[in-house]
């Protein structure tokens, strides 16, 4: 089973890729608003003051609906919301500031699950470095790469 966080990691990514809006945006969100039978949502965009109807694709809608099963999300919920250190999703609706920083550290996260993948797989680390875009493996190696059951098995 996948676990919670990356159920909300994925649905919040993908319905942000795919209605690209803004931060100020999506923190708004409510799923009132997400008419997951018609593969719609209805935005407020802020900068225009006016609302504003998206298409959702296929995969973001089913990403939504695990994302509202997962947490228990009620109508009034709002999309992103707050997580707490236990992993519990609240209706509170979060600052600009505080989903830019997650989106960084999702980012990071992603980054770094990349990185450990091409290594388990044989890359090299300057190919690695390279393809993530550091200048040298060094910093892969310091803030990227740990040893895992993973790496251990293959080699034994």
């Amino acid at each position: 089973m996948v676990d919670k966080p990356y159920i909300r990691v994925k649905a919040i990514a993908l319905f942000n890729l795919i209605t690209a809006c803004r931060t100020s945006e999506m923190v708004v969100i409510q799923v009132k608003r997400i008419d997951l039978k018609n593969r719609t949502v209805n935005v407020y965009l802020k900068k225009k003051k006016e609302r504003s109807t998206n298409r959702l694709t296929l995969e973001v809608v089913n990403a939504i609906k695990e994302h509202i099963n997962t947490y228990d999300l009620e109508l009034e919920s709002y999309l992103v919301g707050k997580v707490d250190k236990y992993n519990d999703c609240t209706t509170i609706q979060v600052s600009d500031v505080a989903y830019r920083r997650s989106i960084h550290k999702w980012l990071h996260t992603i980054l770094k699950t990349r990185v450990s993948a091409m290594h388990e797989a044989g890359a090299s680390p300057a190919t690695n470095a390279k393809q993530s875009g550091h200048k040298n493996f060094e910093t892969i190696s310091k803030h990227y790469l740990s040893v895992n059951d993973k790496t251990i098995e293959k080699h034994f």
